[in-house]
C-alpha cells in the first residue's frame, strides 16, 4: 500500500473518543454498540469481578486470524489501534473488500477488563496473565484458551503495550512498534510456525520502514513455557 495511502487512511479510521493511557469497558462498550451489521460482537465470558469479555467477529476469508489486547490492563494502546481497525473494516473501500474476503477476524479488545479498569498489569486476582498459559488459573486466561480452541485461528497477535524508555536497536529512536516471533522450546530452534511469523513480520517492518524509519524494534524471543 502507498505510503501516502496508508497515512491517509490511519487519519480517516482514527477512533477519537479513545485516547490517553487509561481505557477501561466503558469506554468501549458504546463503540461495540455502534458497530454495522458486518460485524458480530458476543459477549466471551467474565472476568474475575464479572466484567464482560467482548469480541469482535468480522470478515468471511479463509485466513482466520485472532487478535486479544489489554492482556495487561494498563497496556491500552492497541486497543486503540484495533478501534481504528475497526473504523477502517466499517469503510466500503476496495482494500476493505479484499481483506474481509481472504480473511476472518475475531477481536478481543480487552482480554483483562479488572485489569484495565484498576490500570493494573494484572488481573484482579494479582495475577499476569501472560504467564498463566500453563496453569490456566484464571477465567480470562480459560476464555482466551478456549477462543483458540474454538476458533481455531491460523495466525494470532498477543497486543501489548511499550514504555518509550526502549530504543529501536542502538538508536535515539523510541521503538514505537516492535514485534516477536515467540521461541516454541528452550533452543528457540526455528519452527515452520516462527518462520512463517517471521516472514509476517518482515513483511511488516518493510511497510512500516517507509513510514517510521528507525522505529521498529524486536522483543527478546527467549523461552517462557508460561507465556500465550
Amino acid at each position: 500500500m502507498h505510503t501516502t495511502l496508508f497515512k491517509n487512511l490511519y487519519l480517516e479510521s482514527k477512533e477519537a473518543s479513545l485516547f490517553g493511557r487509561y481505557i477501561h469497558s466503558l469506554h468501549i462498550q458504546p463503540l461495540l454498540e455502534n458497530l454495522s451489521g458486518k460485524f458480530q460482537v458476543d459477549i466471551m465470558g467474565q472476568s474475575v469481578n464479572g466484567l464482560d469479555i467482548y469480541s469482535v467477529t468480522v470478515g468471511t476469508g479463509p485466513k482466520r486470524i485472532l487478535m486479544w489486547s489489554q492482556m495487561h490492563g494498563n497496556e491500552s494502546t492497541t486497543t486503540k489501534a484495533l478501534f481504528d481497525l475497526l473504523n477502517f473494516l466499517s469503510a466500503n473501500r476496495p482494500e476493505t473488500c479484499d481483506l474481509l474476503s481472504a480473511c476472518t477476524l475475531k477481536i478481543l479488545p480487552i482480554l483483562n477488563p479488572d485489569g484495565a479498569k484498576a490500570y493494573t498489569r494484572v488481573n484482579a486476582n494479582g495475577v499476569d496473565l501472560n504467564r498463566d498459559a500453563q496453569d490456566l488459573s484464571q477465567p480470562e486466561s480459560k476464555l482466551l484458551r478456549q477462543v483458540f480452541i474454538d476458533f481455531k485461528p491460523d495466525f494470532c497477535y498477543n497486543l501489548h503495550g511499550q514504555r518509550t524508555i526502549f530504543s529501536a536497536g542502538k538508536s535515539k529512536n523510541s521503538a514505537t512498534v516492535s514485534f516477536l516471533s515467540p521461541s516454541q522450546d528452550e533452543n528457540c530452534t526455528l519452527t515452520e510456525n516462527r518462520k512463517v511469523a517471521m516472514e509476517v513480520i518482515a513483511a511488516m517492518n518493510s511497510h512500516l520502514q517507509e513510514i517510521i524509519p528507525n522505529q521498529v524494534g524486536i522483543y527478546d524471543d527467549a523461552f517462557n513455557i508460561n507465556c500465550v
